[in-house]
């Protein structure tokens, strides 16, 4: 707002405004704070700039929300009796390792490491001598079959319809050309051509046909099957993210109601033989709704204080039982750099101080009673969302299995900022027996080959923003994994009873 609309605003009723006093309201310019100061100025018709400072404080002082959960008396958890088995991977753990300075060549690095183990990886799938090197293609003769791998470097529709990809190794480039046709394996080709992603690395089967090579299949280098994972011991893993405490559509009320199930003051007795079972929680970021994350978020807030956030969200981690371990990562909104990978969240927001919380960086592999657990927000999701014909919000495991075809979990450059380490810190280098995210505020579920996935959804109602995008969040669902049987149980607390 500028000056004379301040004016007006306030000449309306009969309130004059001192000079300085315009001056900081066309800094914050917020139509909230001058209807809060027509509120708070009781019989007074001269506002300065100090009664404006002040009432910016005392907002900022909100009293935090009083977390109350009751313990169950007669509540006898299970898993009270077993003693954690929880290893944290070094390799995987980024924190402490961001000293990277942004140039070219960290770049260039980046981008090799990603090109050599990703290619090892293919190598295991169709053998390393099958593989022909990029740049000693073009002294091949015509219908020659070859396969090359590569990053994929571009990618675009011919005026034919064919989908044209330049694959790009150390050793040179390559033009590859997937055709359309309703014949196999031309058919199934273009269609996996078409899911190509810009900088994703691949093999590529095809027949030299100068200047291109003419693909008869397109090969990931994905996961192996494998049966899925289970173990004797009577144990479960509960999953949750995205909470946005401090938002003003955080659901305090049923993130309550579920804690009170965890301590054991509700449900049938089949509800609470699943929840004292529960020996670990992971979070996948967005512990908080953070401070600056998006234009104008103040208005969403009813903490507006990073510390206060985190510290609302202290009291509602020290509401959950002595015996489960928490393990938490960032997000996009937590108090950490942008860029992937994270670093874990410090030690002056969240104080892990009783031993049973643990902080990892975004993402982390963790190891939970012989189970190696993917933890990762899920940011890009919305470029393989948006990059990819077929994909949804509103089914968010079938990304998730795309990235763990492709074995990265950020394969677009640019899309979703990525910092220039030594080392890939997003490929999947590790085959994972589960995968958890959350990021895109919608539960869903699968099994890929062997490999459970999990988004756990969101604790936070329908944002403005989502309104606007049509897209409806599923909040208050938790997903629990029994460790024995590897089913997936699902709780509702958006219901009036927990069963």
């Amino acid at each position: 707002m500028n000056d004379e609309e301040i004016v007006k605003f306030f000449e309306k009723e009969e309130v004059l405004l001192s000079p300085d006093a315009v001056e900081l309201l066309k800094e914050k310019s917020d139509e909230s704070l001058l209807k809060k100061i027509l509120e708070k100025r009781g019989e007074e018709v001269f506002i300065s700039r100090e009664f404006i400072e002040q009432l910016i404080e005392e907002e900022k002082k909100i009293p935090l929300p009083v977390v109350e959960v009751k313990r169950a008396s007669d509540f006898k958890p299970i898993s009270k009796e077993y003693s954690p088995e929880l290893k944290f991977l070094k390799e995987y753990d980024v924190s402490g390792k961001c000293n990277c300075g942004g140039s070219v060549d960290d770049f260039v690095n980046l981008f090799r490491d990603r090109l050599k183990k990703t290619r090892k990886m293919l190598e295991m799938r169709v053998g390393a001598t099958g593989i022909t090197d990029i740049g000693a293609t073009g002294g091949f003769t015509k219908g020659r079959e070859v396969r090359i791998v590569g990053m994929v470097n571009n990618k675009m529709i011919t005026k034919n319809g064919h989908v044209m990809v330049e694959l790009e190794s150390e050793e040179g480039v390559a033009k590859v050309l997937a055709l359309k046709s309703n014949r196999e394996p031309e058919r199934s080709c273009f269609e996996k051509a078409n899911t190509l992603l810009l900088d994703e690395v691949v093999a590529i089967d095809g027949r030299v046909s100068d200047p291109f090579i003419i693909a008869s299949d397109v090969i990931w280098p994905d996961l192996p099957i494998r049966t899925q994972k289970v173990i004797d011991r009577d144990l479960c893993i509960a999953f949750m993210s995205d909470l946005h405490v401090g938002s003003r559509n955080f659901m305090q009320e049923q993130f309550q109601k579920m804690l009170g199930w965890l301590n054991g003051e509700m449900g049938d007795e089949n509800g609470k033989e699943l929840v004292g079972r529960i020996k670990y929680i992971i979070i996948a970021g967005d512990l908080v709704d953070g401070i600056g994350v998006y234009p104008e978020q103040e208005k969403e807030l009813v903490i507006k204080d990073i510390y206060e956030q985190y510290e609302l969200f202290l009291k509602f981690v020290s509401s959950i039982p002595d015996y489960i371990e928490v393990i938490i990562a960032p997000g996009n909104h937590d108090a950490v750099r942008r860029a992937e990978p994270q670093p874990e969240i410090t030690k002056d927001l969240l104080k892990a101080g009783n031993g049973r919380m643990h902080v990892v960086g975004n993402p982390s592999l963790v190891d939970i009673e012989g189970f190696r657990t993917l933890v990762y927000h899920g940011t890009s999701l919305d470029s393989i969302i948006a990059g990819i014909r077929g994909m949804s919000y509103q089914y968010p495991e079938k990304p998730m299995v795309e990235l763990l075809k492709r074995r990265n979990l950020s394969p677009i450059y640019g899309e979703n900022p990525v910092v220039p380490e030594s080392k890939d810190y997003m490929l999947i280098e590790e085959v994972p027996d589960i995968v958890h995210m959350g990021h895109v505020h919608k539960n869903g579920y699968d099994n890929y080959k062997g490999t459970v996935i999990v988004n756990s959804g969101t604790w936070q109602s329908q944002t403005d923003f989502q309104v606007r995008q049509g897209h409806t969040p599923s909040p208050c669902i938790l997903p629990v994994l029994d460790l024995r049987s590897g089913r997936m149980n699902v709780i509702n607390f958006m219901k009036r009873e927990v069963a």
